[in-house]
């Protein structure tokens, strides 16, 4: 009787899904979201494929899991949870750069056209003004507007650039260097860099790249250098040609998984003082320090000691320009 009656509230219309509330994330817009998400009619709150939902929206690469909340009587609420990013790879050779999650995998190419305000803060990752990025998260531009697409990942052909996210196809470099805008909506024009020559001079045309508003569109490394420092993850820089990222795939070269053992083995307090970290090699990797200090780092290896030398050094010696710490315990540096 028990389990009639189970069967019965489950499948009973009295707690039918008649209102879905699909929220957003930080590259998961919410129309891309919605377009993704199919709640079958006749679902109620105690049926609802939660599987099938998360499958759905797992066709994103940055959706790592979903969080689904049951209002009684009707209400389904939908909120994608993102990859925690431990690191940015930019990549010269393609003037793209990877968001690496802190799984060890390569989550997606990201947009290298940032607008910023006065204060470096970011205001939008499509290159655009705060105007033009709001009317595309709300899905109300057009893709040929400006010859971006709509953030929300709904433009179309060359502008779009969404087969690595709505696909969930792996992306390779060559897709992410033309398509880098697929999972935060931003155009792969925009991306590319061939739009630079546009949009940095801000509305007024000002020389500097600086806008009458104060706000600049940076782009390269300068793009994912102010993104890295976003998401508290460490900047890539001088990678290998030989990398080759692909969407949700392990990463597999020596020299990232190198940088990802100094970025999950450095304390949050210091990875804030890093720009980035050249990985041009294993046994020749080296942190640029935001106050202009190098420090040669070599191999990952006493990772916490290494921290704690630089950290004693800055501290204790003034005009520091270059710190050595490869052999930790035998440290040397070089000071004006």
């Amino acid at each position: 009787m028990a389990i009639v009656a189970w069967v019965v509230i489950t499948t009973s219309p009295i707690f039918s899904v008649t209102d879905v509330v699909v929220r957003g994330s930080e590259h998961v817009p919410q129309a891309m979201a919605e377009r993704l998400i199919d709640v079958p009619e006749g679902t109620t709150l105690f049926n609802v494929d939660a599987a099938s939902i998360e499958e759905s929206l797992k066709q994103n690469p940055w959706v790592e899991s979903v969080q689904i909340e049951r209002q009684f009587p009707h209400t389904l609420i939908i909120t994608p949870q993102e990859y925690e990013v431990a690191a940015i790879a930019y990549i010269t050779s393609g003037d793209v750069a990877w968001a690496i999650g802190t799984n060890n995998t390569w989550i997606a190419p990201i947009s290298l056209s940032v607008t910023v305000d006065a204060e470096g803060n970011i205001v939008s990752t499509t290159g655009e003004k705060q105007g033009d990025a709001t009317a595309e998260q709300d899905g109300t531009a057009s893709a040929g507007d400006d010859g971006t697409a709509a953030a929300d990942g709904g433009g179309s052909g060359d502008d779009a650039g969404g087969d690595a996210v709505t696909a969930g196809e792996p992306a390779t470099p060559e897709d992410a260097q033309g398509d880098v805008a697929a999972s935060d909506g931003s155009s792969g024009d925009d991306a590319s860099g061939e739009a630079d020559e546009v949009s940095t001079t801000g509305s007024d045309g000002a020389q500097d790249g600086t806008a009458s508003d104060g706000t600049r569109v940076l782009t390269g490394l300068e793009a994912a250098l102010v993104l890295a420092q976003q998401d508290d993850a460490i900047l890539f820089i001088n990678i290998p040609a030989d990398v080759a990222p692909a969407s949700g795939s392990e990463v597999t070269s020596d020299v990232i998984v190198a940088g990802l053992a100094y970025s999950d083995g450095f304390s949050t307090e210091f990875i804030g003082q890093i720009e980035d970290l050249s990985l041009e090699s294993v046994d020749a990797i080296s942190a640029n320090l935001t106050s202009g200090v190098e420090v040669s780092l070599g191999s990952p290896e006493n990772i916490a000691l290494k921290e704690r030398v630089v950290t004693e050094l800055l501290d204790q010696v003034e005009g520091i320009t270059y710190i050595n710490v490869r052999d930790p315990e035998n440290p040397t540096y070089r000071a004006l």
